[in-house]
């Protein structure tokens, strides 16, 4: 055997080595590439989750006997219980929407809100509409509280509130009437003034969420104006909901 042949199986070992180690550098950059273009689309994935299960339960998709039923469901109203809105708590929850109990929707043109009322507070509740926070609130009653979500995408959830000012209309329906209020006062509050979600001697309505900073409170306040039966809404009302007028007469 010549010197050359005897020095050839180190080159080989030596090349094997200079390959394995190619090959576990690649897959970990490619594996860092994959967890970073991951945690880039996390949030938008978020996002589309919630606005597509939002228009799921849509008050445009139920019928008033469902929200009858949602009406009798019993739920919690511990307001402590809510978690912000974590991308991987929303990807992750096995929740159907349709199984939530929306008992209504709100709508604020203007705003271009249009959201379902899910009775109660539940983080799930919260992530995909509005949640009521008192067990014996009725629309068109004392202070009728809702409240959600602040969220980076500003066009989710309660977000919009930000731009609220007076004399904007809100509109709510449980598709038995349908409920005008007109924005009286728009206020920025500490955590701690739970003051504003007291009984009323007028029919109002007290909308909820966080600032852009998640530090204090948006409070928009709304005084009722008018309630009309389903049956008699104008356009304009049903448009807010995306109703089709066959549908309300129907319900």
């Amino acid at each position: 055997m010549s010197r050359n042949q005897q020095h050839t199986p180190s080159r080989s070992r030596k090349h094997r080595k200079r390959k394995r180690g190619f090959s576990f550098s690649t897959f970990l950059g490619i594996l860092l590439i994959i967890v970073a273009l991951g945690l880039l689309l996390v949030n938008p994935l978020k996002n589309y989750l919630i606005q597509n299960k939002t228009n799921d339960i849509q008050i445009s998709n139920l019928t008033r006997e469902q929200i009858v039923a949602n009406q009798q469901k019993d739920v919690s109203f511990d307001f402590t219980d809510i978690q912000s809105v974590d991308p991987f708590t929303v990807i992750s929850s096995s929740v159907n929407p349709k199984d939530l109990p929306v008992i209504g929707g709100i709508s604020i043109p203007e705003l271009k809100i249009n959201l379902p009322i899910n009775k109660g507070t539940s983080n799930e509740g919260m992530f995909f509409g509005a949640g009521t926070l008192s067990a014996d609130q009725k629309m068109g009653e004392s202070n009728y509280a809702l409240a959600s979500h602040h969220m980076y995408d500003q066009s989710l959830l309660f977000s919009p509130l930000k731009d609220a000012k007076k004399g904007q209309k809100i509109f709510m329906t449980d598709l038995d009437n349908v409920y005008v209020y007109e924005i009286s006062s728009v206020l920025v509050v500490d955590p701690s003034a739970v003051e504003v979600l007291n009984p009323s001697s007028e029919p109002i309505v007290t909308l909820v969420t966080c600032t852009q900073d998640f530090v204090d409170r948006i409070i928009v306040q709304g005084e009722l104006k008018e309630k009309v039966p389903i049956s008699e809404a104008t356009i304009e009302m049903m448009d807010a909901f995306k109703i089709e007028r066959k549908i309300a007469t129907n319900s």
